[in-house]
């Protein structure tokens, strides 16, 4: 069932223009670092590789809620032996897979392409499903568009505190942030030892575990009010 739901997922996002966003999106970013120098390009490549499926894949995750929302698809889809944790997880996979393809497309056309090691794409995804869980809890609980933005613009601006720090704006550790542990892995995965990488993913596990948990009692509560529970 929820291979069928990927499937559905995948298309509904096609049909609606995501992936040719996503490729303006992706090919402007690629512009813009290939005229810098090498060596600034290293040090801002990985900021607008996180900032991608960061900013933009919780953006999108929010509006593909609003949009099926908005046309009715989603209280009837509960009707359906379709799962609840089916849902989010289709929908977090999918909107991932856009963020993660941009990066790597930036990447690997930026820099050279032994900088996206296997880490690197494992953390790179990573962030990416979280935000994108973040975007599901966001939207499905929120009264208009509006009040998504607002709630939206909130939480990244605490999510990307991480990049007050890499670019020495202030010495305060974010460490406990997600952002913070996939910018650390997208930068200087491989100086550092195993134990801290290890670290790291933790890290990222933990979020993706919190991220679930916000984005499934969103969810309950909205079907609570729509009057059903899966």
């Amino acid at each position: 069932m929820i291979w069928s739901m990927v499937k559905q997922d995948i298309r509904f996002q096609a049909r609606h223009g995501f992936y040719i966003v996503y490729g303006f999106v992706s090919l402007f970013y690629i512009i813009v670092l290939r005229w810098m120098p090498m060596e600034v390009r290293k040090y801002i490549a990985p900021v607008i590789v996180l900032m991608d499926p960061a900013a933009v894949g919780f953006f999108m995750a929010g509006a593909v809620i609003l949009l099926e929302r908005s046309q009715g698809v989603l209280d009837p889809l509960f009707i359906t032996p379709l799962r609840l944790r089916q849902y989010i997880w289709s929908k977090a996979w999918t909107l991932a897979l856009l963020g993660f393809l941009s990066g790597e497309v930036v990447i690997v056309s930026s820099l050279p392409i032994a900088q996206m090691t296997f880490l690197k794409m494992v953390g790179l995804y990573a962030i990416a499903v979280i935000m994108a869980l973040f975007g599901v809890a966001f939207a499905v609980q929120a009264k208009s568009v509006n009040a998504f933005l607002l709630q939206a613009a909130l939480v990244m601006m605490v999510l990307l505190l991480p990049l007050l720090s890499y670019f020495h704006i202030v010495f305060i550790p974010f460490s406990f942030l997600p952002t913070d542990a996939a910018l650390h892995i997208l930068t200087n995965a491989e100086s550092f030892s195993w134990q801290k990488n290890s670290v790291y993913v933790i890290n990222l596990c933990g979020w993706l575990v919190i991220a679930y948990t916000i984005a499934k009692k969103a969810c309950e509560r909205y079907l609570l009010q729509v009057g059903g529970e899966k």
